[in-house]
């Protein structure tokens, strides 16, 4: 996909990719991944690093939060390739239909 220029879905302006909001409507440009997303990465990898440290036995318990690590920069770098080219439109202000 990757083009720089976009159509905003409720005013039908040309938005340019690295703008943050429509010049048309107001409507706010999201990219990438949900925020939601890297905050459940970032959980996970410290249950599999408080797992993993327990796990070991106390001389090697830092190898468990190096793994935990590891899989966090992974899933982080998944997120970034999987969601690269999500744009999002939000719009602002009233939502009803008589607004």
């Amino acid at each position: 996909m990757n083009r720089t220029s976009l159509k905003c879905p409720h005013c039908s302006t040309s938005v340019v990719r690295a703008t943050r909001f429509c010049p048309g409507c107001q409507s706010q440009l999201c990219c990438g991944a949900p925020f939601r997303l890297y905050a459940l990465a970032l959980v996970g990898a410290i249950v599999i690093s408080a797992a993993c440290s327990a796990a070991l036995d106390a001389a090697e318990s830092w190898t468990g939060w190096l793994i935990g690590l590891a899989i966090l920069m992974s899933c982080w770098g998944l997120l970034d390739w999987l969601y690269a080219d999500r744009v999002r439109f939000k719009r602002r202000g009233a939502r009803g239909p008589d607004a």
